[in-house]
């Protein structure tokens, strides 16, 4: 540690600011208050290596505000092992100092302060979380399927925390609860009001409607939660591939190569978006912009109020399956087997993602992870900071992916083998929503 000279001169130390509070100290003296981290860093790590009574004593000159401050700095095990060595640190440290592991949590897992927090005690909170991001590293997850589909399932949305609907070759929609553990349970409701195979579906950002596109080349807005059709969009001369809501005004894509804007209480066509030369296989979208994925391997992006084209994106090179856009990154995919990222702004392509051996069908984002699913049969994660492949699932379906649903919790996927596959990292966890 040094000679007795230095640990007298962080002793000293301390006993000058004992009375001065943190605030005060940060307000006036920034540089002062870094340095005394530093030496308080050093004096927690003498004290973890001095006898129980030195401990005691010296760690009585810090100021239970200054501890607090150095105690944030360290990890989970570190601050319950220190929660051992004294009575002060054992009040300071322990599970039931609930500013303390609220602090930790909020700036690991909500820094935004954003999320809705279920009802449980912080030190708890902060152990499922922490739990949970072990589980993603480690791949360790519970798996089970729904099954209730006659034919292949091509698409997958989130209408709940823990209820999805899935559209099939078979015309119909189903709603499932995954709250539920049994298949029987799981399985809400069947609707089939489309006259081909459901081949997308979106939900509107209030979860108060539900639009379905079909190979019958129509859309269908259905009520929710009572999944009731209300009203019919007709005018693509193909298959509708994708859609996509932005407030009151839907979107659709088509193998006849247009975009429609459409109003969702009239049904009318708005406008129509022209400059694709192949079929609009997937649309992505972001407040009023909308990112367009085709088969004549471009990415475009449009202005869904003036239906001007802002940017064209070109670097694949084949025909394109899937977009995903957070309203920063563009995540795209298709026949080149290969996932790549683009620069929203820039339109430069910033990463190219290769594993996968066929083409890639799906992606999904969450937070820094994206999911994405190919005809390989194989569900990879990736890190979108660090742009590598965290996890891959392969064993998961015995035919083609066609669609993945990505969450904090969970990883749900669908195919051409009927079923519906649960991925489920947050198993026994109350989290965050």
């Amino acid at each position: 540690m040094g000679s007795d000279n230095s640990n007298t001169n962080i002793i000293n130390t301390k006993k000058n600011i004992s009375f001065v509070t943190v605030d005060s100290l940060q307000c006036k003296y920034p540089k002062i208050v870094l340095s005394i981290y530093f030496l308080s860093n050093v004096v927690i790590i003498y004290l973890l290596v001095s006898p129980p009574v030195i401990k005691k004593r010296q760690i009585l000159f810090l100021p239970s505000e200054l501890i607090i401050k150095i105690l944030l700095c360290l990890d989970c095990k570190t601050l319950l092992k220190l929660a051992q060595t004294c009575k002060q640190l054992y009040k300071l440290c322990h599970k039931q100092h609930d500013y303390l592991w609220q602090t930790l949590f909020q700036s690991e897992y909500n820094p935004n302060h954003s999320k809705l927090l279920p009802n449980i005690p912080y030190y708890d909170l902060y152990k499922n979380h922490h739990e949970l991001a072990k589980r993603w590293k480690q791949g360790k997850v519970n798996t089970r399927y729904l099954t209730g589909h006659n034919d292949s399932v091509y698409c997958l949305v989130w209408v709940g925390k823990n209820m999805i609907v899935s559209g099939s070759r078979d015309r119909s929609i189903k709603l499932w609860d995954l709250g539920q553990q049994t298949k029987q349970s799981s399985l809400v409701l069947t609707k089939t009001n489309h006259e081909g195979s459901v081949l997308c579906l979106r939900v509107s950002s209030d979860m108060s409607f539900l639009v379905s596109g079909s190979s019958d080349t129509t859309c269908l807005i259905w009520s929710l939660p009572d999944l009731l059709p209300q009203k019919r969009l007709a005018g693509h001369s193909g298959g509708v591939l994708d859609v996509c809501v932005i407030g009151d005004t839907i979107i659709s894509s088509s193998r006849d190569a247009t975009i429609r804007v459409w109003d969702r209480f009239t049904g009318n066509e708005i406008r129509r978006l022209v400059g694709h030369a192949g079929p609009v296989n997937a649309l992505g979208s972001h407040e009023g912009r909308v990112v367009s994925a085709s088969g004549d391997s471009t990415l475009k992006l449009w202005d869904i109020e003036t239906g001007n084209c802002l940017k064209t994106f070109a670097g694949h090179t084949r025909g394109l399956a899937c977009v995903r856009f957070d309203g920063q990154f563009i995540y795209s995919g298709g026949q080149d087997n290969k996932l790549k990222v683009w620069d929203v702004d820039s339109g430069k392509c910033i990463s190219t993602l290769a594993g996968h051996s066929d083409l890639i069908r799906t992606i999904d984002s969450f937070e820094d992870k994206a999911v994405s699913g190919s005809y390989d049969r194989t569900l990879r994660v990736w890190d979108a900071k660090e742009n590598k492949c965290l996890l891959s699932f392969q064993s998961g379906h015995s035919s083609w992916i066609f669609n993945c649903l990505l969450s904090r919790t969970k990883i749900i996927s669908a195919g051409q083998d009927k079923r519906i596959m649960v991925l489920d990292f947050g198993y026994g966890l109350i989290t965050m929503d």
